[in-house]
């Protein structure tokens, strides 16, 4: 198991007010799982309460073991302890941002390589992992390149790049492929899916389009969104209620 929630909450009261409850979440090393449910039903928001970015104003029990190691982020969240969960997001988690999120002064190389640096990981290994990334995600030509010169598409292949080049145990992605076209889309997803599977990695991600998930072998996890008592809007992830369907891999 490498994530284990109960009773995880997060509010929010603009507007007609909203939460977000995790009743029950269990996610095993090396799974490859997907959000999925309307826009605004809180996909993103439960991606960043799972990568530590956000704090749940709400946790019965929130753990999660990178590399055999458990840890409680419930208590973190409790100490402030927010150098902690940094180090952690650091050493064990790569996040695929939906905008891709390069640094527009670093080549490509030097983007696919900067969280391995970041980690204080030495140049061999940094050169190793950013060659071989770059030849499976067929973007070796672009090594040089700078990110205001490639197309939506390769940008997005240098941001998965970047998060998985370190080997992480954790991958998360939140809408890794919306911004391109269905064929595109197609290819990226399919190579996201088998390099997470290569390094052996958990992989948590939003998507919007279940059949492009559930194609590449993703488990999804669809919010239900309802109307709570008070009338505000309600999004709840329940595991143990049989929400989740898994395509065969």
């Amino acid at each position: 198991m490498i994530f284990a929630l109960e009773n995880v909450s997060k509010y929010r009261p603009q507007g007609m007010g909203y939460r977000l409850s995790i009743r029950s979440l269990r996610i095993e090393q090396g799974e490859r799982v997907a959000f999925t449910g309307v826009s605004g039903s809180g996909k993103s928001t439960a991606l960043d309460i799972l990568g530590m970015v956000l704090r749940p104003d709400e946790a019965d029990a929130f753990f999660l073991a990178p590399a055999g190691t458990e840890v409680d982020a419930a208590a973190l969240w409790r100490k402030k302890a927010l150098d902690a969960m940094a180090d952690i997001r650091l050493r064990h988690m790569g996040y695929v941002l939906q905008s891709g999120g390069l640094l527009p002064y670093l080549t490509v190389a030097e983007n696919l390589g900067l969280t391995a640096r970041m980690q204080g990981r030495d140049k061999a290994f940094t050169a190793e992992r950013t060659a071989v990334v770059a030849e499976y995600l067929g973007i070796a030509h672009l090594l040089e390149a700078y990110p205001s010169t490639l197309s939506v598409g390769e940008r997005q292949r240098v941001a998965i790049g970047r998060a998985i080049a370190p080997k992480p145990d954790i991958v998360l992605a939140d809408e890794p492929t919306a911004a391109l076209d269905p064929i595109h889309a197609e290819n990226v997803m399919r190579l996201f899916a088998d390099i997470v599977r290569e390094i052996r990695a958990t992989l948590i991600m939003v998507s919007h389009d279940l059949t492009l998930v559930r194609e590449a072998g993703l488990r999804t996890l669809e919010i239900d969104v309802g109307t709570a008592d008070d009338g505000s809007v309600l999004a709840t992830i329940d595991d143990r209620k049989g929400q989740s369907s898994c395509a065969a891999s």
